[in-house]
């Protein structure tokens, strides 16, 4: 009587099944095949001490809204949602996002009963209050009449996990239509009304006389139940996953229908977990219909009371639990032996595995463990043992010599010695090697001390022997040739034949600080550093491995290979393996990195700070598992164990912002003029190991390669230039397995206005249009030069014209008709006629010949001093011209005041004439068109530099008179500008008619 086809089964309860117990067989060691059994047995009991799971929890101090948990679901995107009391959160394994009535429209009530997952990655949330909210392509929203549905009036929800949802409402079962957006009712069987099932998300029941309905995830069936458990009393019905029916009776007990049979149940039972890689799990179920999920964990089993379960696509358990917020339960790679198994101390260092089978672990304070076939055994001070164990060694006759604080100890035949002729000095021992020769050599903080071993009654005794002044020794091996490799603070150092050879970071090593040394079967040496890494010695080269190309930390403080050629080792952050293919690669120059997986507390540590430096570090036993010291117990790890995550992790882009404000991510991000700051945050989803995620992104547009950036989920971009860019994330879990897609955003930068290319366009054809009435003025201005040159030039042609014809005149006029003169009354005198002149005529004729004479000279000086005026030679520029401005006050009665530098030596001796003369020329215009009564005349000396001011309080310069003729062998205005040019000089001229004229000019003279 099934009314639906739809059935999915993801409850942990199943079909009974045989119970894996948890147990350790102890066994002594015999020689038969009795031995061999208990051995088998032994080794049997230890496979299933690995068989543990370990569970890490979130709660609301976490990030979680609400401790109680009513719904889980992994959307095919990958994301963990979880419902609780308090909103809904989205889980990436590292962040929660919350989403409720605060902060999404959508949701009306935050109390959420139960969750499941719909179609495409919907999901159907069903509140208290009795609304039921949908989330539909990222949007929360409250269902109504539209839909359906009276609003707040759901009673519960369900899902067959294939999309299909039903509600109850007023005791109908409605079907959510997708083809129609509404929910529709389903027929009630004989019109029995329904309620829901204990279990919130699971479905609804309905009795009629003792036939119970249920129809739960979909599959719908009718129970006929005995009358000893009379259903119309009966409140609390739930369905498991297997198909089992509970039923929580009146009288304080419970019944269960499984396989065809009722049982009642007056206590909790426990139901074997309906999965064969989880065997050992159960779940407990009391009279209330509760539910505790009972599972191995640290050798205990762990209690967690839940609501909900699933298994997401790594195959790890999500449990919701009720008050104890999210747990996450995978099985546990590592396991731990501490002081709870039967360690004498948690604090481990040396760990060794003897010749014959037994573990030997040192722990501090407390002594020696002895692990042998299951149990632990342990020896302290009252033992014999004589002080904290810092390193373990054993020999072919069975005997453990033992380094402690205080000397040397030896384990024979059950009995701790000391041995005979012991050092005093001998103190803590680093290392123990018992050689090939049967030497015993002894490795402290001075060196190597080495003795010869002879066995006498009642123990051993040592006799000293040479001692190896090599420093630190904390680690001794010996390689496959005999020779002897030594390491500690001091380097590495290898002793061929008694011959020693040293290596520190000068020579290559990684580091001086050397904490192990391994020889692989190729005969390649690796050697592991405190703070340098992996070293790799082959073929007398070494190569170095650290963080920077992928090891997962610069301790390496054991090295021990695996099965499958993995080198396995310990640091003070856990411990981690690497492909040594992928070493041996970097080697060869065929690879730049390598890829570590890394293991710590989510895989079962106690403590992630492992121990090392006092040998040896670690060990391998026969089974292939490794023995790993840390600061709280051994850590052991069985790599056939060691499941690779294989599955991709799915990357996602989860928000982006522009100067702190969100953006939306359907569309591309467009930053505006003035915003600069762009920040991407983006995820990816992987539950096995989500801390452990790393990542790598590019920018189209601005990056040219991957930029790895380790486990950031952030990026930030600031001052993009202009643009179109894409930014791209991967993402690779903790095995190397990087994402098979990328996530990618568009960028759009845009430009400022002013580089727009409308404006760009503008600018260019004003710069155009500027640049050509620059080339116009320029061209006018060199068209209105060669005028003004054109025209000084025939200025100056038609001064040097005029010049000559004054000259001439002057010489014939004056200077000439003097000369005529003076000879026409020279040569009277010398005719016969002068002889009749008296004294007195005599003596007139002379005089004035002489006057004549006077007048030609001054007449011929005047003419000189026009040419050049002879001050500039005699006197120096400074002197002329104040000669020259007396010579003009003097002569026009203007008052003229001087304040002249000496300024003989600022211009050179051929153009000091043009400086005399721009002085001259302004003097002239004074003179001519001022009407001054006070003129003055500045010059100033600054530096090199001159300044020449020359000011007037006449009637000033008209606009039509900027040009003035130009004075007596001048060339006005425009000759006084052409020789300053020719000096250097720039010219300024201020007039106004009621204060006068300011003629300026700055000679500018150079450095």
């Amino acid at each position: 009587m099934k009314a639906a086809a739809y059935c999915r089964r993801r409850m942990p309860f199943g079909k009974p099944g045989l119970q894996h117990g948890l147990s350790f067989i102890a066994c002594h060691r015999v020689w038969s095949a009795l031995r061999t059994m208990i051995v088998l047995l032994g080794a049997t009991a230890a496979l299933h001490a690995f068989a543990q799971f370990r569970s890490t929890q979130w709660t609301a101090d976490s990030g979680l809204p609400q401790n109680i948990i009513r719904g889980l679901v992994q959307t095919p995107d990958g994301y963990l949602w979880i419902a609780t009391l308090n909103g809904v959160a989205r889980f990436d394994g590292v962040r929660f996002t919350i989403f409720d009535k605060s902060n999404s429209p959508g949701i009306t009530a935050n109390r959420f009963s139960s969750m499941v997952a719909g179609a495409n990655g919907d999901l159907w949330l069903y509140s208290e209050s009795g609304a039921i909210i949908r989330y539909h392509h990222g949007v929360f929203r409250t269902l109504g009449t539209t839909e359906g549905i009276a609003a707040h009036s759901a009673r519960a929800i369900t899902g067959d996990g294939k999309g299909h949802v039903w509600l109850l409402e007023n005791g109908t079962i409605f079907q959510w239509r997708e083809s129609s957006g509404r929910f529709e009712p389903i027929p009630r069987e004989n019109g029995i009304p329904y309620q829901p099932l204990n279990w919130d998300g699971t479905g609804f029941w309905g009795t009629s006389g003792q036939q119970l309905y249920t129809f739960s995830h979909g599959d719908y069936s009718v129970h006929i139940v005995p009358k000893e458990f009379p259903l119309a009393s009966i409140d609390k019905v739930a369905v498991g996953a297997d198909g089992a029916i509970w039923l929580a009776l009146p009288d304080g007990r419970f019944a269960r229908l499984f396989n065809d049979k009722w049982e009642a149940y007056s206590k909790p039972i426990e139901t074997t977990f309906q999965s064969q890689a989880r065997a050992s799990w159960k779940a407990r179920i009391d009279n209330h219909l509760d539910r505790t999920l009972l599972f191995p964990s640290l050798g205990e089993q762990r209690a967690i009371r839940y609501n909900v379960i699933i298994d997401d696509d790594e195959h790890n358990i999500w449990v919701g639990s009720e008050g104890q917020g999210l747990f996450r339960v995978q099985r546990q790679t590592i396991y731990v032996y501490s002081t709870d198994k039967g360690l004498a101390g948690a604090n481990v260092y040396p760990v060794l595995y003897d010749r014959h089978g037994d573990m030997w672990i040192g722990t501090w304070p407390a002594g020696l463990t002895q692990y042998h076939d299951g149990t632990f055994k342990t020896y302290t001070l009252k033992d014999g043992l004589p002080g904290l164990v810092t390193s373990l060694a054993d020999d072919s006759s069975n005997n453990l010599w033992i380094g402690t604080h205080d000397g040397l100890a030896v384990l024979s035949q059950g009995q701790l010695r000391k041995p005979h002729n012991q050092p005093r000095d001998l103190r803590v021992i680093q290392v123990i090697y018992r050689a090939r020769d049967g030497s015993l050599l002894l490795g402290t903080q001075s060196g190597v001390q080495t003795f010869s071993v002879s066995r006498k009654v009642g123990g051993f005794s040592l006799e000293p022997g040479p001692k190896l002044s090599i420093g630190d020794a904390r680690v001794i091996v010996e390689d496959r040739h005999g020779d002897i490799w030594l390491g500690g603070y001091s380097g590495l150092t290898k002793m061929h034949n008694g011959v020693l050879t040293h290596w520190t970071e000068l020579d290559g090593l990684p580091s001086n600080s050397i904490r192990s040394i391994y020889e692989d079967a190729e005969g390649v040496l690796w050697v592991g550093t405190y703070d340098g890494g992996l070293g790799r010695f082959a073929d007398g080269k070494w190569t170095h491995y650290n963080t920077k190309n992928g090891l997962f930390d610069n301790g390496v403080f054991q090295i021990l290979e695996d099965e499958h050629d993995n080198l396995w080792m310990s640091s003070n952050r856990g411990i981690f393996s690497v492909d040594k293919k992928q070493l041996n690669d970097v080697a060869a120059g065929r690879r730049n990195s390598v890829i570590t997986i890394s293991y710590g507390r989510s895989d079962g540590m106690l403590n992630v700070e492992c121990n090392g430096g006092l040998w040896p570090a670690g060990a391998k036993d026969k089974e292939g598992k490794l023995w790993f010291p840390t600061q709280e117990g051994v850590a052991v790890v069985d790599p056939r164990s060691v499941r690779k995550n294989e599955k991709p992790p799915r990357v996602s882009i989860e928000s982006t912002m522009v100067d702190h404000v969100s953006m939306d991510l359907e569309k591309p991000i467009v930053v505006k003029p003035g915003q600069s700051g762009v920040e991407i945050l983006y995820t990816a989803l992987s539950f096995s190991k989500p801390e452990q995620l790393t990542f790598r992104y590019m920018m189209d547009g601005l990056d040219s390669a991957w930029e790895y950036v380790g486990y950031r989920r952030t990026a930030y971009f600031s001052h993009m230039s202009p643009g179109n860019y894409v930014f791209h994330v991967m993402a690779a879990n903790s095995d190397g397995v990087w994402s098979a897609t990328q996530s990618s955003v568009i960028i759009r930068v845009l430009p400022p206005f002013y580089l727009t290319n409308w404006f760009i366009a503008i600018v260019l054809g004003l710069s155009l249009l500027m640049m050509y009435a620059i080339w116009s003025y320029r061209i006018r201005r060199f068209k209105q030069r060669a005028a003004t040159q054109q025209a000084f030039s025939q200025q100056l042609m038609a001064s040097q014209e005029n010049e000559r014809r004054r000259i001439s005149a002057d010489l014939h006029d004056s200077l000439g008709q003097r000369l005529v003169v003076i000879k026409n009354l020279t040569h009277f005198l010398s005719r016969p006629k002068a002889a009749t002149l008296s004294e007195e005529e005599w003596k007139q004729m002379f005089e004035e010949i002489s006057t004549e004479v006077s007048l030609a000279i001054e007449e011929t000086r005047n003419i000189s001093y026009n040419l050049r005026p002879f001050q500039l030679d005699r006197l120096g520029l400074s002197k002329a011209i104040e000669a020259l401005v007396r010579s003009v006050s003097g002569a026009t009665g203007i008052d003229f005041s001087t304040s002249i530098d000496n300024i003989d030596d600022s211009f050179p001796e051929e153009l000091r004439i043009n400086f005399y003369r721009i002085v001259q020329e302004s003097l002239n215009n004074i003179v001519k068109h001022s009407h001054a009564t006070r003129a003055e005349v500045h010059i100033e000396k600054r530096g090199r530099d001159v300044m020449l001011s020359i000011r007037d309080n006449g009637v000033g310069i008209g606009p039509d008179q900027k040009g003035f003729t130009p004075g007596k062998g001048g060339f006005g205005l425009t000759g006084i500008r052409e020789r300053a040019t020719l000096l250097g000089g720039a010219v300024k001229l201020h007039s106004q008619s009621s204060s006068g004229t300011l003629l300026t000019i700055e000679f500018h003279r150079g450095k």
